[in-house]
């Protein structure tokens, strides 16, 4: 996750936490509906059909924003294309890569993401990156090793499926930086959702399987869970400072312990929440670093 737009908006501090938190607990029931979906159906499958929420949702804000449901010009064609692009391996690996490891390996490996932004920002968007983040980064990487014991055995074929995810994730949220501001927001969910749905429904058509009622509903859901998060993350950060909410997010790593042993009886591996806490650690004082520096800058031309 990225900070969105800061409007000016009053800051509410509770209330910005628990949307936040909210949030959170939203993204972490949608990986744990798509990790259970996964036992029954190809993640193109789970991808196709949890794309119809957000596509529904763009067209009716565009609908609000502008009268007319079908009003997605862009200014940034190229940019929008490239995202669209980038949702499909991102969460096509992450599925699959949710389909053979436990949420809480999954979502442990899916920390990387903060790093790699502050990696790519600093050709995409020209940002200074200072010794203390990048010895950070680094150390970040290092509890990915931790948490996946490459001593004990090969790593496998899950593991790197979900780095691929969170760096074309990461990818995808350095590029929305660039123009966010200035792209309606039926754009950002009309684009953000109309690649992985054309090439789920491409690569579902060979290996269709007809849902159940159940399983039709929680095939919708993954897109209703990501829909709410979504709204839940803007809202909090309109009235929250991002030094404050951002440490929230690593909630999701509690969440998948307890998703973990409820739904699929799997117990967390002491190594995994190690390097979890490693990694936690490490994009926290990034976050802090990065807050701190921008403090820094809008103070200094008041010196």
């Amino acid at each position: 996750m990225t900070s969105p737009t800061i409007v000016n908006t009053p800051i509410k501090p509770l209330l910005a936490f628990v949307l936040m938190g909210t949030a959170v607990l939203f993204f972490s029931l949608l990986d744990a509906t798509a990790k259970w979906l996964t036992q029954g159906y190809d993640p193109w499958q789970i991808i196709f059909l949890s794309r119809v929420v957000p596509l529904v949702v763009a067209l009716t804000v565009a609908y609000r924003e502008t009268g007319n449901p079908f009003n997605f010009y862009t200014k940034f064609p190229k940019v929008q294309i490239l995202r669209a692009a980038l949702t499909i391996p991102m969460i096509w690996c992450f599925f699959t890569g949710l389909k053979l490891m436990s949420l809480a390996e999954a979502i442990t490996v899916a920390f990387t993401a903060p790093l790699f932004i502050t990696i790519l920002s600093r050709p995409l968007l020209g940002e200074q990156i200072g010794w203390r983040r990048w010895g950070a980064v680094m150390i970040g990487f290092a509890g990915i090793l931790v948490a996946l014991r490459p001593g004990v055995g090969a790593i496998g074929i899950g593991p790197i499926l979900i780095i691929i995810s969170a760096f074309a994730y990461a990818l995808s949220m350095v590029l929305l930086r660039r123009f966010a501001s200035q792209e309606p927001t039926h754009n950002i969910l009309f684009y953000s959702a109309i690649g992985a749905f054309l090439v789920g429904g491409f690569n579902t058509v060979p290996i269709w399987i007809m849902p159940d009622a159940v399983d039709w509903g929680l095939l919708l859901l993954v897109g209703v869970w990501g829909v709410l998060g979504s709204y839940a993350v803007i809202r909090a950060y309109r009235l929250g400072e991002a030094s404050m909410l951002a440490p929230l997010e690593y909630t999701a790593l509690i969440w998948s312990i307890l998703f973990d042993l409820w739904l699929f009886s799997l117990t967390p591996i002491p190594a995994v929440l190690l390097g979890a806490a490693i990694v936690i650690a490490a994009n926290v004082y990034i976050a802090h670093r990065e807050h701190k520096i921008a403090k820094a800058a809008i103070q200094l031309p008041h010196q």
